[in-house]
């Protein structure tokens, strides 16, 4: 799954913005989950394993490790690493422990590896999914654009933002099904229609992929989805 280059060319709001405070009508927590997230438009996020069979997780202590290109900055790498502990945050705080992302040093060690190569996927995209059964080994992400486009490369925070929804998609989220207009972290909207929220939607959609883990019982599959935001 991919945030298209040709969209992602626009500077976003800041970290800050995903885990601003709270509108009055934020959604209900599914049940299971022990926070309070932000609302946003999305109507309903799409199940990656409904798409791709065996696209779930049989284990929850899930790990992560970065491989950035030689040529990447610290401040490109931090934000990569900023990305992956804001999702480590949110998982600690919605789930109480049950569901863990933790960055590891080694690739060999990791369920997840973040690939780092700025002119992956010419115009085709910002970022990528790699997944397969029982596991997501392989993410890229990019922040150069071809020179035909005649754009500038991403900045930083902006490469922090792609990584944070491509750490939704290994999560096992699809994207938001008003893909376009939705500023909701799994959408395509933003920043034309705000900020990129890390939203309730996505968390509830969590529980819903990782139900076998809070019910207590053996791993099985998703439901069938999409998963529908509760907005009311």
């Amino acid at each position: 799954m991919s945030i298209r280059g040709s969209v992602l060319v626009l500077v976003i709001g800041t970290l800050v913005a995903m885990l601003s405070p709270l509108t009055a009508n934020a959604q209900e927590p599914a049940e299971g989950v022990t926070c309070t997230m932000p609302e946003s438009d999305a109507e309903a996020l799409v199940i990656l394993n409904n798409f791709y069979p065996g696209y779930w997780w049989d284990h929850t202590d899930l790990t992560v490790a970065v491989q950035a290109h030689p040529s990447a900055t610290e401040a490109q790498v931090d934000a990569i690493g900023d990305a992956i502990q804001t999702w480590s945050d949110v998982l600690e705080d919605c789930f109480d422990g049950l569901i863990t992302l933790t960055q590891v040093e080694r690739r060999q060690d990791a369920d997840i590896v973040v690939h780092y190569v700025p002119t992956a996927g010419g115009v085709v995209f910002g970022g990528f999914a790699i997944c397969g059964a029982h596991r997501c080994p392989n993410l890229l992400v990019r922040s150069d654009l071809p020179p035909s486009l005649d754009r500038d490369p991403y900045d930083p925070e902006y490469l922090g933002w792609v990584t944070l929804h491509e750490l939704g998609h290994a999560l096992g989220l699809g994207h938001a099904t008003n893909l376009l207009e939705s500023y909701d972290l799994m959408g395509y909207g933003w920043p034309e229609f705000g900020d990129p929220v890390l939203s309730q939607c996505d968390v509830n959609a969590l529980a819903f992929v990782f139900a076998w883990a809070l019910e207590g019982s053996d791993p099985y599959p998703p439901a069938e989805g999409p998963y529908v935001c509760d907005t009311a």
